[in-house]
Formats: structure tokens, C-alpha cells, sequence
């Protein structure tokens, strides 16, 4: 038995590949990482980002360059776009709010205080305010920038310093969802509407990013992270939800391999029944775990990647009794952000994070909230101003319905349920 299994740990220790140090902190879809996620599908890519990952360029109009930025919890990305339209520079860093909680509950919570809000207001501008010092560096004459920020709801919140007190206690109402133009160290930026206090202006610029509005079959839009926000929808009728994930999608108590890694990893252990449907590793590793690679798998890090897979496998489920459709009626799903870029889908439905019936139609979003960006972006310039995209963006969010998972009278049986590896 104890040979039998050390043969079987050799022999998935050479088809893993969990060296992060190859891979960004945060992914901004340019296709440059190794072992890119599946083009099975060029035509769906395309309509995604066919900038960064078919590397098509299409020019932008009038005399402004284009920066978009994605503003996250935990990290910022800047992207500056050249006259023919392509990338011409990158500016990634920690978001420094970070000093005030990892988490968005965090950050309200300190934001109770004013001179703490103030002061997160203050960093977060200064960093973007040094990215788009170092964007401004590349402007010939006569040029000037113009920034499209896509944020989740709390990072808006702080960003354009609103009272983000309601977004922290029930009923968790946000009263300033709309899309706004604003400055930032001088440069007109315009900021994505929002939908709800939990499913923000990044998940509405993944929207549309995937042109969810202009098809006429169902697209699911997952952003997995420490919260896993989702849409379902079509031009006709959108659903939108978030649950909290944890940790476990991106690393978890593994820190040291990627979230994406730990799933096809745990596929793999289901595939040789060292790990049993119900989480359980084997009896000769239950306790100290089992190295791959330069991983330990323990029982405490299976059970992680459990509770973030109910939560998100539920969720869809809902999702889909919502809308009333099968798994099978779904055209495509979009996995965003860099979970999604390196998540194999066919892993994820051996987990059953996803159908089944979904795996051969999931492709590879990148941050389809830099992807939405840089398409907004382009509609303002050529369009001269934001209003009519501002109007689009408007009726987009309102005809989009939010649940709250926690007062779906099937969530907590269905989590329970889906933490089943199966």
C-alpha cells in the first residue's frame, strides 16, 4: 500500500507545476505568463480582450492616450495604451490600504473613523496619482491622458471619499452605484457604475468586457477570489450575486502555490483516491499531509478549497434555478481575473466547482476589469465624452438583478452540499 502511494506521489509531482514565482501578483491578461490558459475558443477570446490576447491593436481616436486602471483590495493595475493601441507601459503595485485590513469589512470598519478615511482616500489617490506620473512621461505634444477606472464597490467608496459606512452593516444597501467622471491628479477619469455592495464596478466592467448585453445566449462571468462574484445573463436578462470564497483561490493555507495549482492538484488525488469524495486525504497521510512538488497537501488546506468550492458551486446553481436554464444552455463562460487564467476547467468540474456541462465551454477572460476599461475607453475617446456610454453603462446595471445568497431560502443546504469534491 505505502509503495503503491509513493509511486503515485512521483508521478503526480512531475505533471504539476506550482512555481509562482513565474506568475504576476495580479493578473492583467497580457498572455505573457507561461502555461496561458485554453485558446480553444479564438472567436469568444476575441470578443474578450483582442488586444492583449490575440494581439490585434485597433487605434484610438482623438488627441488623448488611454490608462485604465482595476483597483482591488489587495492589489492596483494600470495599463497606458499608445495612439495605434497598444500597450505601451504597465504599472502594478500593493494597494496601501492594506495597512488598515486585508479584507473590504476591514477597511469600513477603519473608514468609521474620519481621519483614517481620509487618509485611505489620500494613499489610494497618491498611487494612482504615481502611475499616472510615470504614464505622463510618455505623452508627445499636444497629448493628454485620459484614465477608466474599474474598482469593486468599497474600493470606489474610498477612492472618491464617500461614506462607506452603509456597505458594512444590513441591509448592506450602496446609495452611489452610478458611473461618475471625476479627476485624478488632473486627469479626467471616469469610474464604472456599480451594482450592488458586494458586486462592483469591475464586475460590471467584466460585463462588458464579454458584450454579456449585446448576445442573445447566456454568458456566466466568474471573478474568483477571496469574494466570488458572478453573472449570468444576456442581452435580454442578467443575474448577479457574490459569496465569500476565503482565502483558498488564492493560495489559502497553501501559500506557497497558486489557488488554480491547488485545484488541478486535488483533481489529480481524486483521480488516484488518495483523497475521497468527501475531502478526506488517506489514512497514511490524513495527519502530516502529502508532498508534491515542493507542496505539502494537508487536510487543513483540502478543507479550505472545500468551503471556497461550495460556496462558489452553490452560487451558480442558483443561479442557473433563477434563470431557469440548464447547465447545458450556457454558451460560454468567461473564468476572469488570475485565478481564471490558469484554472483548468476541466479540474474544476472533477471538483465540481463547475458543471460538467460547462468545462468544454469555459475560456480565458484575464482582468475583464482592465478588458472593460480599455473598451470604454475606446467609446469615449472616439465618442469624444462619456455621456452616451455613461447612459449604456446606466441601464445595464439597473436591468441587472442582484441576489443576496444569504437570503435564498436554498443556499445554506446547497453550500453544505456542494462541499462534496464531486
Amino acid at each position: 500500500m505505502c509503495s503503491r502511494n509513493s509511486g503515485q506521489e512521483q508521478n503526480i509531482s512531475r505533471t504539476s507545476d506550482v512555481r509562482r514565482g513565474l506568475r504576476c501578483q495580479i493578473c492583467t491578461g497580457c498572455g505573457l505568463c507561461p502555461g496561458v490558459a485554453s485558446d480553444s475558443s479564438k472567436e469568444d477570446l476575441h470578443v474578450l480582450d483582442e488586444d492583449a490576447l490575440l494581439g490585434r491593436r485597433v487605434p484610438l481616436a482623438g488627441a488623448a492616450r488611454l490608462a485604465v486602471a482595476d483597483v482591488g483590495t489587495t492589489t492596483v493595475a494600470m495599463l497606458l495604451y499608445g495612439r495605434d493601441g497598444a500597450v505601451e507601459d504597465r504599472y502594478v503595485a500593493v494597494n496601501p490600504q492594506t495597512v488598515y485590513g486585508a479584507d473590504v469589512i476591514s477597511r469600513i470598519r477603519a473608514a468609521e473613523d474620519a481621519k483614517a478615511a481620509d487618509d485611505m482616500k489620500l494613499q489610494i489617490r497618491r498611487l494612482l496619482g504615481r502611475g499616472l506620473a510615470r504614464f505622463a512621461k510618455s505623452l508627445g505634444p499636444g497629448e493628454e491622458l485620459y484614465l477608466v477606472l474599474a474598482a469593486n464597490t468599497t474600493m470606489t467608496y474610498l477612492l472618491m471619499g464617500w461614506d462607506a459606512q452603509e456597505l458594512g452593516h444590513a441591509p448592506f444597501c450602496a446609495s452611489r452605484l452610478a458611473g461618475t467622471e471625476t479627476e485624478l491628479e488632473g486627469v479626467r477619469c471616469f469610474v464604472f457604475p456599480g451594482l450592488s455592495a458586494f458586486v462592483g464596478g469591475d464586475i460590471a466592467a467584466g460585463m462588458f468586457a464579454c458584450g454579456m448585453c449585446e448576445r442573445e445566449e447566456p454568458t456566466l462571468l466568474l471573478d474568483l477570489g477571496t469574494n466570488g462574484e458572478m453573472v449570468l445573463g444576456s442581452r435580454e436578462r442578467r443575474i448577479a450575486c457574490a459569496t465569500a470564497a476565503g482565502p483558498a483561490f488564492e493560495g489559502g493555507v497553501n501559500r506557497g502555490v497558486w489557488g488554480a495549482d491547488m485545484i488541478g492538484i486535488l483533481a489529480r488525488l481524486r483521480q488516484e483516491r488518495i483523497l475521497d469524495a468527501t475531502g478526506l486525504l488517506a489514512q497514511d497521510y490524513f495527519e502530516k499531509g502529502i508532498r508534491i512538488g515542493n507542496v505539502t497537501v494537508t487536510q487543513e488546506a483540502v478543507r479550505s478549497v472545500q468551503l471556497a468550492k461550495g460556496a462558489i458551486a452553490a452560487g451558480i446553481e442558483i443561479l442557473l434555478d433563477r434563470y431557469g436554464i440548464q447547465p447545458s444552455e450556457v454558451r460560454r463562460v468567461v473564468l476572469a481575473g488570475g485565478f481564471g487564467y490558469y484554472l483548468k476547467p476541466e479540474a474544476a468540474a472533477q471538483l465540481g466547482i463547475l458543471p460538467k456541462a460547462l468545462a468544454d465551454r469555459a475560456v480565458t477572460g484575464g482582468n475583464t476589469a482592465l478588458s472593460g476599461a480599455l473598451l470604454a475607453g475606446r467609446r469615449i475617446l472616439a465618442d469624444g465624452g462619456c455621456t452616451g456610454l455613461q447612459e449604456q453603462l446606466e441601464r445595464t446595471v439597473l436591468s441587472t438583478e442582484v441576489l443576496n445568497l444569504a437570503e435564498e431560502p436554498d443556499f445554506e443546504a446547497l453550500y453544505i452540499r456542494r462541499m462534496a469534491l464531486e
